[in-house]
């Protein structure tokens, strides 16, 4: 995966610059040797990088190594067509894609008569016409590619560089000059009695008749009808020992230094940038290299860099803090200023440097341009702006944002809303009624305000003019799921707040805030990170998302609302949530803030043609291991069985966009659907079942999805799936159905006499059951009977109860009456017939017909009892009352309770337990 680094830009004379993005690639991530020698790029868009440890190839999204035979390092690299030439120690050759997507090595040097210098390295490679030219420090060879024959061009002297301009090959030779290759020949250009030993290290087409010269220590010479006069540039760093340069049709001349970095000067206005470290990953300079979409490669002593050159983003980069996080800015008068948390800087238009507007030190929240004059917001009051000085009109609580409202400009502070005057009297003329920090300010009318707070919502404040009062305030809620950064806006005239999840529009009819609306619809894919967003002076609407920025404009035909993208991903623009901004600095130009400089970026960004994505690879392993390639050309792979763990890489050649690219992919009427966006650019199928499968993938920058790539394969099915072992397996089917059928018939008789003993089982079951029936019936009617002897033994005892009652009633009557003899003869009757002894005689008959079991059990628990403790359990046993069992024992009802008392005690009964409970569990 490729390695960004955000921390672009370097310093020069200690100032930093606009620069394009850069992204720095280390050895680690390449995971090859750490110098790059040369760079080319092929027709596949492929860079191929001459490095220490071999031939390094990148597509965009994956690093391959391959080495040359014997290990040694690669110093040249020419890609050509499909080949792709390069030269090493002691041998010089090409490689070609084979069907699988890996490079094989062809070594030239055996096609050459005589024999390889010892010690020889191959340092340069130029194509002429049919030959491609090979530069050691002692000789040029040339390889003939029709004829495939190699020869050599002898000359005078040590050869120390070789160049390629308009189809020519020029040459020096140390101590003779400099040559060129013409029709087969060499002709001398310029001897080295003028050059005098200066060492060439870039030659250039610099007009139609001129040649541009770069030398490694003397400056820039122009060479022209064999003429040699130096070309003095202003800025051009003669300190420096340059080691390549590469001149472009634009005027810009890049010059690689040895430990000093990259210059890059402007010929046709001198101004000159430079990056180094940590802008550049090192600061050697070994390569230089233009790839086809304008991006400048850079070869170091120690890794890779690409400047984004093509691409429409300048990134200002405070790689030190002398600036520090950009919260505002404005164009004005060739000013641009910048307010950021340590101060108000600004720059002049023909200058690279910032300078800190004196007395401004301090966090500069906004820039206006009200009524004529630009005011910046400032934690320590309002600060009016002429030039590059500031004065403080207005101390008092931190100032977020300034408006005109009327023909007087207000203030949103820490502690509310203000006129903007200085101390009259030793007064502030605040705007009385409205304390809440008010960041976010839009003036509506003369007399109407919104302030947009982020934890209490919206508000509309009605303003008296004449006496700086708020009449009234209407505070609109808004919900706290919407997110951080809740920002009012007007927008063609109409009042708008956005939160991170959706935009509103006031609705003055219905007097509240309602989703329904233009705007909201325009955005509704959005994925914003924060409600902030800003309307500029040229009507634009923008916000602020992850992988882009987004603004609504008016369509210039239809004169219709639009909405468009601008792909710039948030780790370019990094600043605390909430505090987003951007702001319109020149024509169709724009300033973004962040916390480590700005970027800005011009509309409309030029249109890139979209890459194709490619299929670069396709493994396949048994179990996940010992994976190897296939033909990626092939139409329909087919695989075996076991080896069904599936390996695809993929890529598209994107040097350019600052997007990651992302990937998705699926089996085709296999996998449930696309998978999730990912940039990673490869995908594992583990376990393929058997099947024919179409694997697809698709690619996305941006917001721009390329056309499917497919590819077709298949899983042959197992062994004990073909078609031989299905045949085996019917063939095997009639001879099991065969040997079933003599087992049935076997078990079939077997069964029938099973069947006749299960029956007579049956029947001896059937008859054990109407036994058991016959039992049961038996036991309920004696149960029936028991029941009906209990209802006897209720009866009797009450009638005993009764009877005994109504005799001693009587004998009761008796006793009272005068003749004493006659009614005693009658009482001692009654007390015979109520005898106890009779009594319970009958009842312990009954009883006994009914439990017959239960005294003998009271017994056992409680042998002390005598027989008429025995009495009373049985009637209580029947839960007789105290009084129902008096007329029983012929006694009194305080006798009985003495009874009961006296039981309790030999029963040993604790005071909670009832005696009756008691006697029931028995």
């Amino acid at each position: 995966m490729r390695f960004l680094v955000i921390l672009l830009l370097s310093f020069f004379v200690g100032n930093a610059q606009e620069m394009p993005p850069v992204a720095n690639f280390d050895a680690k991530t390449y995971q090859a040797g750490n110098q790059n020698w040369l760079l080319s790029q092929g027709k596949d868009k492929k860079i191929y990088s001459a490095n220490n440890s071999g031939l390094l190839v990148y597509n965009g999204e994956q690093w391959s190594l391959f080495k040359v035979p014997g290990g040694s390092a690669v110093r040249s690299v020419l890609a050509i067509g499909n080949r792709v030439y390069t030269g090493s120690y002691m041998d010089f050759g090409y490689w070609e894609p084979d069907l699988q997507g890996d490079f094989n090595y062809t070594s030239l040097k055996g096609l050459f008569d005589g024999e390889i210098i010892d010690g020889e390295q191959f340092w340069h490679i130029k194509e002429l016409d049919d030959y491609i030219v090979f530069q050691s420090l002692q000789r040029l060879y040339t390889f003939n590619k029709k004829t495939s024959t190699v020869g050599v061009l002898s000359t005078k002297g040590s050869v120390s560089n070789i160049f390629s301009v308009n189809d020519q090959v020029y040459y020096q030779v140390a101590e003779e000059g400099l040559f060129s290759i013409e029709n087969g020949a060499q002709e001398a250009l310029i001897s080295n009695d003028i050059i005098k030993d200066k060492p060439l290290v870039g030659l250039c087409s610099f007009s139609e008749n001129q040649l541009l010269a770069v030398t490694r220590d003397d400056g820039l010479f122009l060479i022209e009808n064999q003429t040699w006069k130096p070309l003095v540039i202003d800025n051009y760093p003669l300190s420096e020992s340059i080691y390549t340069a590469l001149y472009l049709n634009s005027g810009e001349l890049f010059l690689g230094t040895i430990g000093g970095g990259l210059y890059i000067l402007n010929l046709n206005t001198s101004n000159v940038k430079h990056l180094s470290q940590p802008a550049l990953i090192n600061n050697t300079v070994l390569s230089l290299m233009e790839d086809s979409t304008g991006n400048i490669w850079v070869g170091l002593d120690n890794g890779l860099s690409v400047l984004y050159m093509a691409s429409p983003f300048r990134l200002y980069t405070d790689t030190f803090g002398e600036i520090g996080t950009v919260y505002s800015s404005y164009h004005l008068n060739d000013i641009l200023y910048l307010g950021t948390n340590q101060g108000l800087y600004y720059k002049l238009e023909d200058s690279e440097n910032y300078s800190l507007v004196p007395g401004t030190s301090g966090q500069v929240w906004s820039l206006n341009f009200e009524q004529g004059k630009l005011y910046a917001g400032h934690d320590r009051g309002t600060f009016e702006i002429t030039g590059a000085t500031a004065r403080l009109v207005w101390e008092g609580p931190g100032t977020w944002e300034v408006k005109a409202l009327g023909n007087r400009i207000i203030q949103g502070h820490y502690n509310g809303i203000s006129y903007l005057s200085e101390k009259v009297n030793d007064s502030i003329e605040y705007i009385k009624g409205f304390d809440l920090s008010s960041r976010n300010l839009v003036v509506e009318s003369d007399s109407v305000v919104w302030v947009g707070h982020d934890h209490k919502g919206i508000f509309r404040l009605s303003l008296n003019k004449s006496n700086y009062e708020v009449e009234s305030v209407k505070n609109y809620k808004v919900s706290y799921n919407e997110g951080l950064g809740l920002q009012v806006f007007l927008f063609e005239n109409e009042v708008y707040y956005s939160t991170e999840n959706n935009i509103y529009k006031f609705d003055v009819e219905k007097d509240k805030f309602t989703i329904d609306n233009k705007l909201a619809v325009l955005t509704e894919k959005q994925t914003r990170i924060t409600g902030i967003s800003e309307v500029l002076e040229d009507g634009t609407w923008w916000s602020f998302g992850y992988d882009n920025i987004y603004y609504v404009t008016k369509d210039a035909i239809e004169s219709k609302l639009i909405s468009r993208t601008v792909p710039l991903p948030i780790e370019y623009r990094g600043i605390a949530k909430g505090f987003e901004n951007i702001s319109l600095i020149d024509e169709n130009k724009y300033l973004i803030g962040s916390n480590i400089g700005y970027i800005s970026f011009e509309l409309p960004l030029p249109k890139k043609n979209q890459e194709a994505l490619v299929i670069n690879r396709v493994e396949s392993g048994i179990k996940g291991e010992n994976f190897k390639a296939h033909n990626i050309d092939e139409t329909n792979l087919s695989l075996d069985n076991e080896d069904n763990f599936v390996n695809f890489y993929f890529h598209i050649p994107n040097y350019g966009n600052l997007f990651k690219t992302k990937y998705s992919y699926r089996i085709l009427d296999y996998s449930p659907g696309w998978s999730a966006w990912t940039t990673e650019a490869s995908a594992t199928l583990k376990n393929m079942p058997p099947g024919k499968f179409t694997f697809q993938v698709r690619g996305k920058l941006g917001d721009k999805i390329t056309p499917i790539k497919s590819f077709k394969f298949s899983i042959a099915r197992p062994w004990y799936l073909t078609n031989l072992a299905i045949a085996l397996y019917v063939a095997l089917l009639f001879l099991i159905l065969f040997l079933i059928h003599k087992v049935y018939t076997s078990y079939y008789l077997r069964q029938r006499d099973k069947l006749i003993e299960d029956n007579r089982k049956r029947l001896e079951i059937e008859q054990l059951e109407s036994q058991q029936e016959i039992m049961s019936l038996k036991n309920q009617k004696l149960e029936a009977d028991v029941s009906a002897k209990n209802r006897e033994l209720a009866a009797s005892t009450m009638n005993i109860i009764k009877k005994n009652e109504f005799l001693t009633e009587l004998k009761n009557k008796l006793q009272q009456s005068d003749n004493r003899k006659e009614v005693d003869e009658v009482i001692s009757i009654i007390n015979k017939n109520i005898g106890e002894k009779d009594n319970w005689n009958m009842f312990k008959e009954a009883f006994d017909n009914a439990d017959k079991d239960f005294l003998q059990s009271v017994k056992r628990a409680h042998p002390s009892l005598t027989s008429n403790d025995l009495k009373l359990c049985a009637y209580l046993r029947l839960n007789l009352s105290s009084k129902e069992i008096a007329p029983l024992l012929n006694i009194s009802v305080r006798s009985v309770e003495i009874k009961r008392y006296r039981l309790r005690k030999k029963m040993d009964l604790d005071r909670e337990q009832g005696l009756s409970e008691y006697i029931l569990t028995f």
